[in-house]
């Protein structure tokens, strides 16, 4: 059995063992939103630790349902897709976000859990380098055969921020690199 084979399988029997304390996220959530007598703000809340749990759940389904190497995907949504990534920055990061697109549909055939791993990881990196009061922007369009993502921050400039995991660009990178892409690092208007 190789290295490589060892890894994937180890992903897959991890993801395959979160799958049930997120289940019971998810059961916790709807019990108490079945109360009747819960203040609005925990309401609200509550519906955003399910949204935030469901996705948590399509990821480890991904994981556990894709082969290794890639499948064929749907076309994708990548401004809808995009958006909810930011909706999720959002709620930790209180910075200036915003997200441009073009005014005709942005579709992509990648996965839609990929595209989603893929700008939240970029997202993450902008909004930690531009710290909690810098600018992020984040545009998507097509140009030829491409979809763009660009994400842009406020923040020192790449490699001028103390490492964290490194695992983020690094992802972002395989990921892009697998469909036929590539992650380019550099100086923008930000």
């Amino acid at each position: 059995m190789s290295d490589a084979y060892s890894r994937v399988e180890g992903l897959r029997q991890a993801c395959h063992d979160i799958r049930q304390p997120v289940a019971g996220v998810l059961a916790l959530a709807g019990a108490a939103l079945a109360q009747t007598e819960l203040p609005e703000s925990v309401r609200t809340y509550l519906h955003e630790i399910v949204r935030l749990a469901e996705w948590q759940s399509d990821v480890i389904e991904h994981w556990l349902q894709v082969p290794a190497g890639g499948s064929d995907s749907p076309a994708t949504d990548v401004v809808r897709v995009v958006n909810d990534a930011l909706a999720d920055e959002r709620l930790t990061w209180a910075g200036d976000l915003t997200l441009l697109w073009p005014p005709e549909a942005v579709f992509v055939s990648l996965h839609e859990v990929t595209v989603r791993l893929m700008a939240a990881n970029l997202l993450a990196n902008a909004t930690r380098a531009a710290g909690p009061s810098g600018r992020v922007t984040v545009e998507v369009s097509r140009r030829a055969c491409w979809v763009l993502l660009a994400v842009e921050d406020s923040g020192p400039g790449f490699g001028r921020l103390p490492r964290r995991s490194g695992y983020g660009l690094s992802a972002v990178a395989r990921e892009a690199l697998e469909h036929q892409g590539r992650l380019e690092c550099g100086r923008g208007r930000l």
